[in-house]
């Protein structure tokens, strides 16, 4: 990943929405910059597929460095198209498919974070499966191995059952037909990293409605 290109692609995409995020690039880490390169990618692709209109809440760009909750008094992003509003937020603890299935008391994989999220206005601080439309996992590393490809694998479990296809959530609540996913709940769950070589271990996680992006600054 070239350091220098990402973080001028981060800065002018904060910038064309009215926040200057220098300081938070300045600062971040290499796997912090990539994931905030993704937002911007991720609300692009958004905004082409749907048409939705993209709002950054919060006086400054201010992204978690860890795995927590929702802070809706941080930096976050509404989406938005025919009065169907969503949020997307970053680093967050997500209550598994297992966990809500489990009908005894919940041990300590009752959470996972995922990178990027899009959750409606309705989710808790801690979301469960079901109110995630969107996932993105961000991959920075230069190196890509079938390690990568089981995390997510076992991430896409926990938020979903393998079904028929049936229109993305997002799609739906949007007034499209497709892309179609084969998951219930039907949310979409993107894999985004640096590496070419992850696009040679696409084939099979396909299959259970994994995205995978290679995104390079």
């Amino acid at each position: 990943m070239n350091i220098t290109d990402a973080k001028k692609a981060v800065e002018d995409f904060f910038n064309t929405h009215g926040s200057c995020a220098k300081t938070a690039t300045s600062k971040a880490k290499v796997g912090k910059v990539y994931e905030l390169y993704c937002i911007a990618k991720t609300l692009e692709e958004l905004k082409a597929t749907y048409g939705v209109t993209v709002q950054f809440v919060g006086p400054a760009v201010q992204f978690k460095a860890s795995p927590g909750k929702i802070d809706r008094t941080k930096s976050y992003f509404i989406i938005e198209r025919n009065g169907h509003r969503f949020e997307l937020h970053t680093d967050i603890e997500v209550r598994t498919l297992g966990s809500t299935s489990a009908s005894t008391h919940t041990d300590l994989s009752a959470y996972h974070e995922i990178d990027i999220v899009v959750v409606p206005p309705s989710a808790t601080d801690r979301p469960d499966h079901y109110d995630v439309l969107l996932g993105v996992e961000c991959k920075a590393h230069a190196n890509f191995g079938k390690g990568i490809v089981k995390q997510v694998l076992g991430i896409r479990r926990e938020l979903s059952l393998l079904t028929d296809e049936n229109p993305a959530c997002l799609a739906h609540a949007f007034g499209f037909t497709s892309p179609m996913v084969p998951s219930y709940p039907p949310s979409e769950y993107w894999l985004a990293y640096i590496d070419p070589k992850g696009s040679n271990y696409s084939q099979s996680p396909g299959v259970f409605g994994i995205r995978f992006e290679h995104w390079c600054p």
